[in-house]
């Protein structure tokens, strides 16, 4: 059998792990992370997401656009065939102010989607029906994840198809994963989804920039009847609405998306603008009559975090220097919407990798 080890048990770890089993049977997968699902660390970016399925890709993308296509579809069917998984299906409204509209020249096609023509029930919204203040708005048949329930579910998974996983102190070099694996033996493979981290590692060379960028949510007892989310306001640029119903109850409200931010602790004042915004464009939050919820925001927690960026967009390839090594990170705000796809991009180099070994039989 290959033995592989898959550094880091994030959702990109996780389920690249899964799909290669999943695509090759023989292969011999150990999980390895200094965190693991249940560990709460602000560098372990995967229990911090909201998260659902919102390609951020432009039109002009196709290299995202073909990372999340897969995603979609997969979470759509988990929602329907499998509770466990923490997943369920809910429509998804985007929507625009006026001075985001203006600010673009009162163009509405840089508004629409690429995936307008890929997703379920995808509409523009009339703008009779739109709230005052809002010039343009589209929704969809989305998804959200409740992230600790899929974590685990992914652990589950990998679990059951005979994958290992183990705790290890957090490693220094690239070269130490190999070490690692169960069967106590030098892995003949390392793949290195470490997320914030992998690219500090050394023995690791990438020439382009990797820098996380901070969000901060809160975890509401309030239910919100829809996915949510509004772009566009005044002074504010690195500031949005973003709203998520959890399948449990709850609901994820956000958010920021700042660079250069590395603080770990919650912003008031920020915490007071996101209330006020989902108390505005979604009323029923604190609406006694809509599943009984309270009549103020109820925070259970404010989570900060830090999504694992890198100029240019996930790298996923394999090393220039150690033949051994295949690198997926720097998934961005994109990690759970593009895990599927770029555990699909591990696949595809992993059987090219043994293809090549075996014509030298």
């Amino acid at each position: 059998m290959t033995s592989v080890v898959v550094l880091g048990a994030g959702v990109i770890g996780l389920t690249t792990a899964l799909e290669l089993k999943r695509s090759n049977a023989k292969l011999d997968i150990t999980i390895v992370a200094d965190h693991l699902p249940g560990d709460i660390d602000h560098t372990y970016t995967s229990p911090f997401a909201g998260a659902n399925w919102h390609s951020f890709a432009t039109p002009e993308d196709k290299r995202l656009q073909e990372i999340d296509k897969p995603g979609y579809k997969k979470f759509l069917q988990l929602a329907a065939a499998d509770p466990r998984s923490g997943i369920w299906a809910v429509d998804n409204l985007s929507m625009y102010t006026d001075y985001e509209v203006t600010s673009n020249n009162g163009n509405y096609r840089k508004f629409v989607p690429w995936f307008k023509d890929f997703v379920d029930g995808f509409e523009i919204v009339d703008k009779s029906k739109l709230p005052e203040g809002i010039a343009f708005a589209h929704k969809f048949k989305g998804v959200v994840i409740s992230v600790h329930t899929y974590l685990n579910y992914l652990v589950q998974q990998n679990k059951e198809i005979g994958n290992i996983i183990k705790r290890i102190p957090q490693i220094h070099h690239i070269e130490d994963a190999r070490k690692f694996h169960s069967s106590g033996k030098k892995a003949d493979y390392v793949i290195n989804a470490a997320g914030l981290n992998a690219s500090k590692i050394k023995g690791v060379e990438d020439k382009k920039f990797n820098f996380p960028v901070r969000g901060q949510v809160l975890l509401v007892k309030n239910n919100a009847k829809i996915q949510l989310g509004v772009e566009g306001f005044p002074g504010l640029p690195n500031e949005m609405l973003y709203m998520m119903p959890r399948k449990e109850g709850g609901t994820i409200i956000g958010g920021c998306f700042l660079e250069g931010n590395t603080s770990v602790s919650e912003d008031k004042e920020l915490t007071a603008r996101i209330i006020k915004r989902a108390i505005k464009y979604a009323p029923e939050l604190v609406d006694p009559n809509y599943k009984n919820n309270p009549s103020k925001i109820e925070i259970v927690k404010v989570n900060v975090g830090f999504r694992p960026f890198r100029e240019d967009g996930a790298r996923v390839e394999v090393d220039k220097k150690y033949k051994w090594l295949i690198h997926n990170y720097g998934a961005g705000a994109g990690g759970y919407q593009g895990s599927f796809g770029l555990s699909k991009l591990v696949v595809d180099i992993m059987e090219k990798e043994l293809s090549k070994f075996k014509s030298k039989l």
